[in-house]
């Protein structure tokens, strides 16, 4: 014997909302007096309910996330300009160089200068992100409530930059739940800042922007490596690497600038070792995002510092992992 049900129209029309624009008829159902889904269809109902429920804050939160990122890629652009004036006014007075170590053979400089641009860096950040973390070089860490933190480090390079080397940067490095979302290397006397957004790196100089982009070389022939071992390896250690590169290894470095020319394409390689995560994470979405490859000597996330391999591309960074691996400990 066969069922039947009475059955309506019923029509549903889109709330009247200046987000999108639906038309006023979405859909016409048949809708039975009886309920006919069976208790094993409910969990699917509830299922799809929640994943239309999920996928909706999902992008609302990827939204706020984006805008977040924007304002926060507008105070590093303008950043250098605030930076680069307090150097102006600052270097009309004595510099004050303190060596931080305790050992009597290493010499660790800070200068007055070092503090007065974190503690200006530090001021400028609590005023337009009062809730985010901040660790620095110089002073103690602040620790913020939503999982943004900020990484300074005022003068990377400063043993040139008491000599009168131009090649010292401010770094300035953005991060969320401990990944390197944004970076900002502003050189004051070179004149020039490297910055990325969420999908490029670029380099402001004399009020123009160029986009960045690393070599394509994976070559042992031509290659352009730099390196720096800060006495971490021993000598003999030292003779191997430099023999299994040749002649493309120079024993040299420029710090910051050095990740920097690798972005722009000038170099293939940047090796280095004992770096602090000061040193490193305002650099990597830079070099990331221009192309290149970092990672520690192991391949590993290089975010906490350490060992220190940037490369150009990814087939020339397996290239040196290989080399550089037996002596990652």
């Amino acid at each position: 014997m066969s069922r039947s049900y009475k059955t309506k129209t019923i029509k549903t029309v889109a709330p009247k909302e200046n987000i999108i624009q639906i038309p006023d008829v979405v859909s016409r159902v048949k809708k039975a007096k009886i309920a006919i889904t069976t208790p094993a269809e409910i969990p699917d109902i509830i299922g799809s309910k929640f994943f239309f429920i999920f996928i909706c804050v999902f992008n609302l939160v990827g939204l706020y996330t984006v805008m977040n990122l924007k304002k926060t890629y507008n105070f590093l652009k303008n950043l250098p300009i605030k930076i680069n004036k307090l150097y102006i006014n600052k270097t009309r007075k004595k510099i004050i160089i303190t060596n931080k170590s305790n050992k009597l053979k290493l010499f660790d400089p800070v200068t007055n200068l070092d503090k007065s641009f974190e503690k200006y860096i530090r001021i400028l950040i609590n005023k337009n992100f009062p809730h985010d973390s901040i660790f620095g070089e110089e002073y103690k860490d602040k620790k913020g409530n939503n999982g943004f933190s900020w990484f300074i480090d005022p003068i990377d390079g400063t043993k040139k930059f008491i000599i009168d080397v131009p090649t010292w940067a401010n770094l300035i490095g953005f991060c969320y739940e401990k990944k390197p979302l944004l970076g900002l290397a502003n050189f004051p006397e070179l004149k020039k800042f490297y910055i990325n957004d969420l999908d490029k790196s670029y380099l402001f100089k004399n009020k123009k922007r160029f986009k960045l982009k690393t070599s394509n070389n994976d070559s042992f022939k031509h290659l352009n490596i730099v390196a720096n071992f800060h006495g971490y390896l021993s000598n003999k250690d030292k003779l191997k690497i430099v023999k299994k590169f040749g002649s493309a290894l120079r024993l040299e470095s420029f710090d910051a600038l050095n990740y920097c020319l690798l972005a722009e394409g000038k170099l293939d390689a940047v090796i280095e070792c004992n770096l602090k995560s000061f040193d490193i994470l305002p650099l990597i979405p830079i070099i990331k995002n221009s192309g290149g490859v970092v990672t520690n000597w192991g391949n590993k996330s290089i975010n906490s510092g350490g060992n220190v391999v940037a490369s150009c591309n990814m087939k020339l960074h397996k290239k040196i992992i290989k080399i550089l691996r037996p002596f990652k400990d």
